[in-house]
């Protein structure tokens, strides 16, 4: 039905659609156009209500097992003097990184990915992609310097060991090294509206602008 339906617009006027939404741009002038954001129109089964509530239990569930879990192991560091090792150190700091990137992550991701549309606002547009870049790379700093202790305890296990204080200046150094790598995304992000339907609708997509980094780096 809705196949007949669009072949008989199509013969009598110029027709475009927007497969994420229903866009629906007719006429034989430009004077005559008919605009509509209705994204239960456009029979995409990703905007059905059914598969939204299943993705959206589906990531509450992430975020609460991701949360708690890591929460679990940073409190037991914390809590107990016998746990608060430098592997144990390194590992909440691994953990907290994990949390941030469930905070930072799931719920904008799973949102703008079902909308198919950012609709957080301007100002969460580089928050948000600078605070999921950095968490990303604390993990994998944190990561790397588990690596490198386990290393040196294998090849030189008769090397003292890491001490505390010096394991605490690591971690500080994986958070400044992780923000400062992090630094070009809230640069070169923005928010665009590729064609007419996010136009017309006021909607909006977030866009990394590799040139206007570019432009930024060269003149300075």
């Amino acid at each position: 039905m809705v196949k007949a339906i669009m072949a008989l617009i199509m013969e009598n006027s110029t027709f475009t659609y927007e497969p994420n939404s229903t866009f629906y741009q007719y006429g034989n002038d430009s004077n005559y156009t008919e605009l509509v954001c209705d994204p239960q129109g456009s029979g995409n089964p990703i905007e059905s209500p059914e598969f939204q509530i299943t993705v959206y239990i589906m990531y509450s569930v992430i975020f609460l097992v991701a949360v708690i879990g890591n929460g679990i192991i940073c409190y037991i560091v914390l809590s107990s003097s016998r746990m608060r090792t430098v592997t144990n150190y390194f590992i909440m700091n691994l953990a907290i990184g994990d949390i941030l990137i469930t905070i930072f992550c799931v719920p904008f991701t799973s949102v703008s990915s079902l909308q198919q549309y950012w609709s957080f606002g301007s100002l969460l547009c580089p928050v948000v992609n600078y605070s999921q870049a950095v968490s990303v790379f604390v993990s994998a700093y944190t990561m790397l310097a588990i690596s490198l202790d386990r290393y040196i305890a294998i090849m030189w296990p008769l090397k003292p060991r890491l001490s505390k204080k010096f394991a605490i200046m690591i971690i500080l150094s994986v958070w400044i090294f992780a923000g400062l790598t992090a630094l070009p995304i809230p640069v070169m992000t923005s928010l665009d509206q590729p064609n007419d339907w996010y136009i017309a609708c006021d909607r909006y997509v977030i866009t990394h602008d590799f040139l206007n980094l570019l432009s930024v780096l060269t003149s300075h």
